[in-house]
């Protein structure tokens, strides 16, 4: 098989759709054997582990040979950035196995992490002209699930079952120059930026899809002050992903 994707440039949906479908045969092969023969695993915490981290790569594959805009959730570059030493490895000998140049993952802008912690405040180095002072919501804990569950969110499992029971959480609409994990639709179905306080205390970030009108007739929870300072503070990019959290936070099986 030629090389793929020479020189950096983006891969076309043909060269996408087979980076994907490689990487799937490759997971499929390999949990099952590692299912069956236990000891061929090269993971230090064993085969479990190794089919987890597996599954973990694949996860969000499929269907993601659409070549996306730059600034927009690619399944593949964000698969790729998110991926642990173990995971990027697997991804990087299969890939350069089946012929294909990673210049393209390995060069990527990184998707852009999104908003700030509430407890950020601006300051004379850290500071932007505010803007959409009212669209910041604070909701407690049983609220955020309930948005979730009336939107038909998938993570109003996992992800609300791992939330701070009595923490509030900071949702605001995403604007239009951040990335995109979800489109708009149907109905009044937007994506949001979370700012989620998790059981162990730590923020993350998270995008569910809600459903506006549900959002937008909640109380703000927040004072006017308040909601100016997070308008007036520009965006952080060390704040960690919920996805990230969770998979950090997975208990050993």
């Amino acid at each position: 098989m030629g090389v793929r994707g020479r020189s950096g440039a983006p891969w076309s949906r043909d060269q996408r759709r087979a980076a994907i479908d490689l990487l799937l045969y490759h997971a499929m092969i390999e949990i099952r054997a590692l299912a069956t023969r236990p000891g061929t695993s090269r993971h230090p915490d064993g085969h479990l582990a190794e089919i987890r981290l597996i599954a973990d790569v694949c996860h969000n594959l499929p269907g993601g040979e659409r070549p996306r805009a730059a600034g927009d959730h690619d399944p593949l570059v964000w698969t790729w950035q998110t991926a642990g030493e173990f995971e990027q490895d697997w991804m990087r000998t299969r890939l350069q196995e089946g012929g294909f140049d990673l210049t393209f993952l390995e060069q990527a802008p990184r998707l852009p992490a999104p908003a700030t912690p509430p407890a950020t405040r601006p300051t004379w180095r850290r500071w932007q002209l505010p803007r959409d002072v009212g669209a910041f919501t604070a909701v407690d804990t049983p609220a955020l699930v309930r948005l979730l569950r009336q939107a038909g969110a998938p993570e109003s499992g996992t992800f609300a079952q791992h939330l701070h029971p009595d923490a509030r959480h900071i949702l605001r609409p995403s604007r239009p120059d951040e990335t995109r994990f979800h489109a708009d639709g149907p109905g009044d179905l937007r994506q949001y930026r979370a700012l989620a306080t998790m059981a162990d205390g730590a923020l993350v970030v998270h995008h569910p899809r809600l459903r506006s009108s549900q959002v937008e007739a909640l109380p703000a929870g927040l004072g006017r002050w308040c909601r100016l300072q997070l308008a007036a503070a520009p965006v952080s990019r060390r704040e960690r992903d919920a996805g990230q959290w969770l998979r950090e936070h997975r208990p050993a099986t």
